[in-house]
């Protein structure tokens, strides 16, 4: 299991959500995304649709066989 807490820099237009859905659907890995009042899969696009945004503080959770390339690609996405 893999942990990292971000602060979110950027909003996610609708080709870069795509991307993050189609993105986070390649691992085999559970992604959650938790905040201070909510938790969701990051694989959910009503979820990454709804809670995802610049400036708030997440902390994003992968495990699994390839949670660390998760974590990264993940991350990536959202700084």
């Amino acid at each position: 299991m893999r942990v990292k807490e971000i602060k979110v820099k950027k909003n996610l237009s609708v080709d870069e959500l795509i991307k993050f859905i189609k993105t986070a659907n390649k691992f085999e890995s559970d992604i959650n995304i938790r905040g201070a009042n909510f938790s969701i899969d990051a694989k959910s696009i009503i979820g990454v649709l709804t809670i995802v945004r610049a400036g708030i503080d997440v902390t994003i959770i992968t495990k699994g066989d390839d949670d660390e390339e998760a974590l990264k690609a993940i991350i990536n996405l959202l700084i």
